[in-house]
């Protein structure tokens, strides 16, 4: 989303820069004959690497990166991927006989899951799509189709439980082409797999206020809710790595006024969620509205416009900015009854 990068101060996941640390910096990249083989786990899905694309040539092997080591290669930036369940990486750098062209590095964050590396993607759709295969009749109505992402020289992509960045540290029409190959590379021998279900649950209108799909995040963690929309420095809504979450935006008609904004969970119990809904109204609202701590569904008025809140069964729903009370208690239900 908009503000990852400012507040995590990670540009893995918008595009901005690479890493930290440069793995193997100015060692020499023996060449390789073959394509090269990056597992995701003992019995899932290889990714063939060609050895030379265009005038760049890879290592051998790459590079191995844990949860244990992630801050070694990375400053600043290993929160997010262990906020998604992280497994490891596997970091690939392709060199050229001439200095001048620059590097391409190719980092494949293998995750436990398919909604982890879709929501990796998800913290920022800006930039160039790039079909690379599995767009058409693979998309959900509430968040954008697209697979690939670039700019700048830096490719983003999603496949099944792989999170890509393929960086060119010197962007040309080459470099372009060779980034673009590896992304292809990657994506052709695997499955295509959907974004994640629980997104279906976003309603697409909203008293005349639409949603905006590039605003859609799915996160797990708080930190990426709070890079997205800032709501406590604690969680106070319970988040993990068994819970599943959406937050987006809402344009209102005219699209003068502030965007209405809205959270939506999913936990593995009811009472997790009335806990997380308790919470939530204690910490966010003023002290007018905790009277309604105990109350299912609310709304309440503050300085920006109304929060509203729905609880049923696993899922809680908070909207933040409505216009009024009634557009934001009907947002709230229709998300939280959907699910």
């Amino acid at each position: 989303m908009r503000s990852v990068i400012v507040l995590m101060s990670v540009a893995l996941a918008a595009g901005c820069s690479g890493p930290a640390k440069t793995p193997a910096a100015g060692q020499s990249m023996p060449r390789a004959s073959a394509a090269v083989a990056s597992r995701g786990d003992t019995k899932g899905p290889t990714v063939n690497l060609p050895s030379r694309v265009g005038g760049w040539t890879r290592a051998e092997t790459p590079r191995r990166v844990t949860a244990a080591t992630i801050f070694d290669y990375m400053d600043g930036g290993g929160e997010l991927y262990l906020a998604y369940r992280f497994d490891h990486l596997d970091v690939f750098e392709y060199v050229a006989a001439d200095a001048a062209v620059g590097t391409i590095l190719v980092e494949l964050y293998w995750m436990r899951g398919s909604d982890d590396a879709f929501g990796l993607l998800s913290t920022d759709w800006t930039g160039e799509p790039i079909p690379v295969g599995g767009e058409a009749g693979h998309s959900l109505p509430t968040v954008p189709p697209h697979r690939a992402l670039y700019g700048a020289g830096l490719l983003r992509l999603w496949s099944d439980n792989l999170y890509v960045r393929i960086l060119a540290s010197r962007e040309t029409p080459a470099s372009r082409g060779a980034v673009l190959q590896l992304a292809r590379a990657i994506v052709e021998p695997r499955r295509t797999t959907l974004q994640p279900a629980f997104l279906v649950s976003v309603p697409q209108r909203a008293n005349g206020a639409v949603l905006r799909t590039d605003r859609t995040c799915f996160f797990r963690s708080h930190l990426v809710l709070n890079s997205a929309f800032f709501v406590a420095s604690k969680d106070i809504l319970g988040l993990g790595p068994a819970v599943d979450a959406v937050t987006t935006e809402y344009a209102r008609p005219g699209g003068m006024d502030r965007p209405m904004r809205l959270i939506l969970v999913r936990y593995q119990t009811p009472e997790a969620a009335a806990a997380g809904l308790t919470a939530f109204v204690q910490a966010y609202v003023p002290e007018a509205a905790k009277k309604e701590s105990h109350a299912a569904a609310g709304a309440v008025q503050v300085e920006h416009g109304f929060v509203a809140w729905a609880q049923k069964g696993h899922a809680l729903a908070i909207v933040v900015d409505a216009a009024d009370s009634q557009t934001g208690r009907a947002l709230a239900d229709a998300a939280a009854r959907s699910h």
